[in-house]
């Protein structure tokens, strides 16, 4: 499972991971990490995006 660094710190601006997947999203490229500092879509709130 993802840990998800946001719950510890939500001002995060940079971390490390390592890629765990690449897969087909929609037809986008997508990673799956062993940690993310992203939100996750919710509640009508859009999620994070990044580079």
């Amino acid at each position: 499972m993802t840990e998800r660094l946001y719950l510890q710190d939500p001002y995060l601006k940079s971390f490390r991971a390592r890629v765990l997947e690449v897969r087909d999203l929609n037809g986008r490229p997508a990673a799956v990490l062993d940690r993310t500092a992203f939100y996750p879509e919710g509640g009508g709130q859009p999620g994070d995006r990044g580079t």
